[in-house]
C-alpha cells in the first residue's frame, strides 16, 4: 500500500507551527484563525441554508473544539484540536482509498494509530530564529501530508484544507520577512525587470 499515515511527529510540527505562527504579533490569533478555517471550508458551509445568517454557528463549532480540551491542554487547546484535524482528515482519506480495511481487525488497520499530541520545541525554536532551512523542512512535511490525505473526495472542501492553506502561507510570510524584508523587496502586480533593457540575449534560445 502507497498510501499511509503520516508520522505523528510530522503532525505535531505541523500543529505546532500553525498555533506558533498565530501567535506572533500581527498575526490572526489561534481561535479567529480555527473560526475563519470553519466559516470558510465550503464542507462546512455547504450544512447551512443561510451562510451569512449562520457565520457565528460556524464559529461556535471551532469555539467548542477549543473548550474541550481547555482542562487538560490549557493555553494549547486550539494547537491540539489543529493537530486532531490533520490526523483526522488523513485517516479519512485512508478510509476513502482502502474501504475493504474496515474489514480488518481494528489494530491490523492502515489507520490504527495510538498518537499523542506534544508541542514541538524544535519547531518552536525553528519559527523563533526565522530558521529557512527549519521552515522549507516543515513545508515538506505540509506536502506530504496533503499527499497522504487528499483521497476523499470532499478534501479540498474541508477545514483540514483551509488549515493547511494557513500552515503554507505561514511559512511563506516567514520567509518573505526574511529574504525580502525592505520595501523594495516587496512587490504585488507591477514589478520592472532590471534585464529586461539590457539586451542580453541567450545564445540557446536562438536556436530552440
Amino acid at each position: 500500500m502507497s498510501a499511509h499515515l503520516t508520522d505523528q511527529d510530522c503532525i505535531n510540527a505541523l500543529s505546532t507551527f500553525w498555533y506558533e505562527y498565530h501567535k506572533l504579533p500581527r498575526s490572526e490569533s489561534p481561535q479567529n484563525a480555527l473560526e475563519r478555517a470553519y466559516i470558510i471550508a465550503p464542507e462546512q458551509v455547504s450544512s447551512k441554508k443561510d451562510y451569512f445568517e449562520n457565520q457565528n454557528e460556524l464559529r461556535f463549532r471551532a469555539i467548542r473544539l477549543i473548550e474541550a480540551q481547555q482542562d487538560v491542554y490549557k493555553g494549547l487547546a486550539s494547537c491540539r484540536v489543529i493537530f486532531d484535524i490533520l490526523l483526522n482528515e488523513n485517516i479519512r482519506s485512508l478510509e476513502a482509498r482502502y474501504p475493504d480495511d474496515i474489514k480488518e481487525p481494528l489494530e491490523s488497520r492502515i489507520w490504527y494509530n495510538e498518537y499523542d499530541f506534544k508541542k514541538s520545541s524544535t519547531i518552536v525554536k525553528w519559527v523563533n530564529d526565522r530558521d529557512s532551512r527549519g521552515l522549507l523542512m516543515i513545508y515538506q512535511m505540509l506536502q506530504g501530508w496533503e499527499y497522504q490525505s487528499c483521497e476523499h473526495f470532499e478534501f479540498k472542501n474541508s477545514v483540514a484544507y483551509q488549515i493547511k492553506e494557513q500552515i503554507q502561507d505561514g511559512i511563506l510570510n516567514i520567509l518573505k520577512k526574511v529574504h525580502c524584508p525592505n520595501d523594495e523587496d516587496r512587490v504585488w502586480t507591477s514589478w520592472k525587470d532590471p534585464q529586461l533593457d539590457s539586451h542580453i540575449v541567450c545564445i540557446s534560445d536562438m536556436f530552440s
